[in-house]
């Protein structure tokens, strides 16, 4: 991919991008009810020292992608096996995404549109990008986060104007104790979106500061932590915690709540824009690990295999499950069994395996 630099603001944008992503219209962290803003500050925090592991191994391997630095502390052959796994998990996660977020817009506007055909555009804007490179990528985050913290503030100032907030709906805290927040965050919060912040070991590599690197995408999650808490605080003020359950994306109407002297009204489209942003960017991330994964390990042109595994994408996005339902079903099956080994405990296999080498590998002399 060649000597890729880039700098530190574009990856504190695309971080919070990637993280908020399809995050911030669903109902996250339901599981526990009315404190489920407090499950993601919690989800949050556990991510934060996931991420820890991470940033450990960058530092230790500050020029190589994931998939490199794991066949060379398992060796050849099991170590291949392993980085063809992660590569497939990406694969999976992008194409997951991308039904996320297709869905999503023909449930929300596009209900005369195919699904194929959503999805079939999103994913080939996502690879003409990644055509250009990935720093084209992070730069297209400076300008897209902003139109996303636009679009926040006026909605929020929009629904306190609106007098739609009820901050009573949030009281009292901890009515159902400890278990169901804590059931919340071992079952959803930490892994989504938080724990998927391993695709970024991929794109690590290409930071112009080794140091600084680190502590700026640490910055991002917690930025994005915050502003998914406040979202999903704002959804349950608004709405109650009835109807943020059963709804599928409560940020809609929660929106369409907005309504000022019967002129300011129906901004639904300002949140179908946010989604389409936030899917834009994650499926994006994930498609480019894959990609620096593929190009890495067989050798294959970066560039040359974008639109192949852009085709991948589409078609498992499609055939992964056949209904939006079983799609959310699926997901939160493999939310707590499948992606914590790669996300937790093959990290942290391999944090023990780079320590245990640097402790007993002899002094550098001079």
């Amino acid at each position: 991919m060649g000597n890729i630099k880039i700098g530190l603001l574009q990856f504190f944008t695309l971080t919070v991008l990637f993280e908020l992503g399809t995050a911030l219209v669903v109902n996250l962290g339901m599981e526990s009810d009315k404190d489920a803003w407090i499950s993601i500050l919690l989800g949050n925090l556990i991510g934060l020292i996931v991420f820890a592991g991470y940033a450990y191994l960058y530092r230790k391997f500050p020029n190589l992608p994931l998939t490199t630095y794991i066949r060379q502390l398992f060796g050849k052959y099991v170590g291949s096996l392993i980085s063809i796994a992660y590569i497939v998990i990406f694969l999976n996660l992008a194409g997951r995404d991308l039904r996320d977020g297709s869905s999503m817009l023909v449930m929300a506007t596009m209900h005369r549109t195919p699904l194929f055909i959503v999805a079939m555009l999103m994913v080939l804007s996502s690879a003409y990008v990644l055509h250009k490179g990935v720093e084209v990528l992070s730069r297209t985050s400076l300008v897209f986060a902003v139109i996303v913290i636009l679009i926040g503030l006026f909605c929020s100032s929009m629904l306190m104007f609106s007098g739609s907030i009820n901050l009573n709906r949030l009281l009292p805290v901890f009515e159902n104790g400890i278990k169901p927040i804590v059931s919340s965050v071992l079952h959803q919060n930490y892994i989504f979106p938080f724990g998927e912040m391993i695709c970024f070991t991929m794109l690590m590599p290409y930071l112009n500061n080794v140091k600084k690197g680190p502590w700026v995408i640490a910055a991002g999650i917690f930025v994005s932590g915050i502003l998914l808490s406040m979202t999903m605080a704002l959804n349950i003020s608004v709405l109650g915690t009835d109807i943020v359950r059963r709804s599928p994306f409560p940020l809609m109407p929660t929106i369409s709540k907005i309504s000022i002297s019967d002129f300011i009204q129906r901004v639904d489209i300002l949140i179908v824009m946010v989604l389409i942003i936030g899917v834009f960017f994650k499926l994006s991330v994930f498609f480019a690990a894959a990609l620096i994964g593929i190009s890495e390990l067989f050798k294959i042109p970066y560039r040359r295999m974008v639109y192949p595994v852009a085709l991948i994408i589409l078609f498992s996005s499609m055939l992964n499950a056949r209904s939006f339902t079983e799609h959310i079903e699926e997901g939160g099956k493999l939310l707590y069994t499948v992606f914590p080994f790669f996300m937790v405990l093959i990290p942290l296999l391999l944090i023990i395996i780079t320590a245990i080498r640097s402790h007993s590998s002899p002094p550098r002399s001079g």
